[in-house]
């Protein structure tokens, strides 16, 4: 059975030189301690050896190549592994104080944790937690990319250990694009471009996270409230208020405001303005001597049928019965 690990679209580190490039047969009886301690002779510190175990098969051979680059407090990894099992993170385990994700870009990882599982097939972006132990499987002939960066940078929700994107979500491209663009021109970078390129990429993971998760408990109400409160002076003065308007002025994504209003117990965010604005119209009614034609083009509706039905459709009377 071949060996031959084909070429990376991504360039990350020397291509000529893996820091860890090992073949064990799965027959050896011996697999596993070979190949920790082949790992451990060739990765040493650069690429630390998880626990791994390489399953029992009476003929083929396990193939582990991997290069690394690194970026300023960042790095990447380009992987290639066939079979093999093991774990990573916790107290004093592999890179435990940082969140790890794993680009894949053939075969599949699977990750657990907790009762949590996570599945990275080719074509999506894995984001994990690393303080609390993992347990892995990787199939014969993954390749990924794994980016590594410190947990101290990247606010994750308190109850959430994995998040997981399709690579050609936009945020996710942006991100990769980003990732593969610097990994390209690292070695040309002075001092305050790196810094730019490690600060852009941090940004653009954390749009990554907004856009994919709002579990948060404190994250989501705090969203909500925001929303609110940037809705309520402007639902007079702006009659062309939309969701992706509010969206970019809170710096998040609209599918985020969404999953913020679908949390929060109201409605979607445009349901939401409307009811708002009849609320003010029905105080309005009583309040002023406009016409319920004025109340409505004062309140943006479309026209006084319009507002007569929304407003009935809400408070099951007519504006003139309220007035």
């Amino acid at each position: 059975m071949s060996t031959e690990v084909s070429a990376s679209p991504w360039r990350v580190g020397d291509p000529s030189t893996p820091v860890v490039d090992i073949t064990v047969p799965y027959a050896n009886e011996n697999r596993d301690r070979v190949l920790l301690g082949e790992w451990r002779r060739q990765g040493g510190e650069r690429v630390p050896a998880p626990p791994m175990r390489l399953p029992r098969h009476g003929a083929g051979t396990y193939r582990a190549r991997i290069w690394k680059q690194n970026l300023l407090d960042l790095f990447l990894e380009d992987q290639y592994s066939d079979a093999v099992a093991g774990g990573t993170g916790g107290p004093g385990g592999h890179l435990e104080d940082r969140i790890v994700t794993s680009v894949t870009l053939s075969g599949e990882w699977r990750f657990a944790t907790g009762g949590q599982r996570a599945t990275a097939a080719a074509g999506m972006v894995c984001v994990r937690r690393n303080e609390d132990p993992w347990d892995f499987e990787i199939a014969r002939g993954t390749r990924a990319i794994t980016l590594v960066l410190p947990a101290s940078e990247i606010r994750f929700p308190s109850n959430t250990r994995a998040v997981t994107a399709e690579q050609g979500s936009p945020a996710a491209a942006l991100l990769l694009a980003q990732l593969r663009l610097w990994a390209e021109l690292a070695d040309g970078l002075g001092a305050a471009a790196a810094g730019a390129a490690r600060n852009a990429t941090l940004e653009l993971f954390r749009g990554l996270m907004n856009d994919q998760v709002i579990d948060d408990a404190e994250f989501a109400p705090a969203l909500l409230r925001a929303a609110m409160d940037h809705i309520e002076p402007r639902l007079l003065a702006d009659p062309d208020l939309s969701p992706r308007g509010i969206a970019a002025a809170l710096n998040v994504s609209v599918r985020t405001l969404y999953r913020a209003f679908g949390q929060g117990g109201t409605s979607p965010v445009m349901g939401y303005v409307r009811e708002r604005r009849l609320e003010r119209a029905r105080a309005e009614l009583t309040s002023t001597r406009l016409t319920v034609s004025e109340i409505a083009a004062r309140w943006h509706f479309a026209d006084s049928s319009h507002f007569v039905k929304a407003y009935k459709k809400r408070f099951a009377e007519t504006p003139s019965a309220w007035r």
